[in-house]
């Protein structure tokens, strides 16, 4: 029904269409206080976290989805102007830099999954003073239990990587778990998509609960899921479930393979998770996403190789790290920039087309990310904490740091 090249035509290439059709809807949070509020958000990686996006008490999810922040967004959007948007340098610096961003992949998701004329629903929306009366595109957070502590994370989204804050940090937050808001199952009736996201999706028991009710008031049938996972288990139990919903997708959280994936993404198995991944990449629709850091950036051809083996192709996407600039390629100095730069451009041509397009955009990031020397020590300092957690140290998992280590 939708596709991208005419919404774009029609819209302009720099539209976000989550605003318009979704919403970030999140239950829980964590604080040193005794309580939170729910919020919807305009999207996951939106980098403003006021009250702005709290649901008050006086209104419903889909009012709070419509106040004057919402909808200058919008409007901001239907101007073509997402770059000018400091919210949203996630996705702009994502672009400029050459990563995948969060706007493109969610705009591609919706051309392909949204049962509605999206650029006349947009031009509704628009006339309607920017006012959108339903959510068709569910980001659900109810829960950041996650028994990963990757080290580009933060407590806010894994219930372990928050236990290990609290151990190294001063800080003692804890986690906080609402109930929905009263008008959430008014909210599903309209839902075309719900994103299942967290914390480990398939752990939380908020997320079998939702799709238990699904199932049992007949919603199911029209609404597709997407769950977003470390691919640390395979859900056998919500297999036969899978099976009651329009469609299910899966993005898989993969940063390399053996010993750097089981460094940056703490308590993973490799081997799990490789077998985990091929099963959902063979059995559903599925996404690979390799966040981009300084420390997996070494080893990006051992995932190329990890992608030829196992013949994955499509929907394999490469996002730069937003939550830690030490983390980023900015960190890297100048001369091991250019050993990784050489290595790709060397083995480039050994690949089929896909992968070397992968290549490029590595390379792309690394052009783009000019190094920046205050970080050296800020990363060192990070790095001696997560080595104290860890089963190896980052410099035996990634040895061409260690020149910068030895002091």
């Amino acid at each position: 029904m939708n596709k991208l090249e005419e919404i774009y035509k029609e819209l302009g290439k720099d539209i976000c269409l989550f605003p318009y059709f979704g919403g970030f809807y999140q239950t829980n949070n964590i604080s040193d206080h005794n309580s939170t509020i729910n919020s919807i958000k305009p999207c996951s990686v939106i980098q403003d976290n006021s009250s702005q996006w709290k649901i008050i008490d006086s209104k419903s999810i889909i009012e709070s989805r419509n106040t004057l922040a919402w909808k200058k967004l919008r409007k901001n959007f239907s101007k073509g102007s997402c770059h000018d948007c400091a919210d949203c340098k996630v996705c702009s610096i994502a672009e400029k830099n050459g990563g995948h961003s969060a706007r493109q992949l969610n705009n591609q998701y919706f051309a392909e999954h949204l049962n509605v004329d999206i650029i006349n629903e947009v031009k509704n929306i628009i006339n309607n003073d920017f006012n959108s009366d339903k959510i068709l595109s569910l980001d659900y957070f109810p829960s950041n239990y996650c028994t990963y502590e990757c080290v580009m994370c933060t407590g806010a989204s894994s219930t372990a990587r928050l236990t290990f804050e609290n151990k190294i940090s001063i800080y003692k937050n804890r986690v906080h778990v609402n109930e929905v808001d009263s008008d959430f199952d008014s909210v599903l009736k309209n839902v075309q998509i719900i994103n299942f996201t967290g914390g480990e999706t398939i752990l939380q028991k908020e997320v079998h609960r939702l799709i238990d009710q699904l199932i049992e008031k007949n919603l199911s049938k029209k609404i597709t899921i997407s769950l977003l996972t470390n691919a640390s288990k395979y859900p056998t139990d919500l297999l036969d479930k899978f099976t009651q919903f329009k469609d299910v997708f899966y993005t898989a959280s993969v940063d390399g393979v053996g010993d750097v994936i089981e460094y940056q993404r703490r308590n993973a198995n490799w081997e799990t998770v490789n077998e985990n991944v091929i099963k959902y990449y063979k059995n559903y629709g599925s996404t690979i996403n390799y966040v981009l850091t300084c420390i997996n950036v070494f080893s990006f051809l051992d995932f190329i190789d990890w992608l030829n083996l196992n013949n994955i192709k499509k929907r394999v996407f490469v996002s730069m790290v937003f939550y830690h600039d030490d983390l980023s390629l900015r960190t890297i100095p100048s001369d091991l920039k250019q050993q990784i730069k050489n290595k790709l451009m060397e083995r480039k041509h050994l690949y089929a087309q896909e992968y070397q397009e992968l290549i490029d955009r590595v390379l792309q990031i690394l052009d783009s990310q000019e190094h920046d020397p205050t970080l050296i020590n800020k990363f060192k300092q990070r790095i001696q904490k997560e080595d104290t957690a860890s089963k190896k140290t980052l410099v035996d998992v990634v040895p061409e740091w260690k020149e910068y280590f030895d002091d």
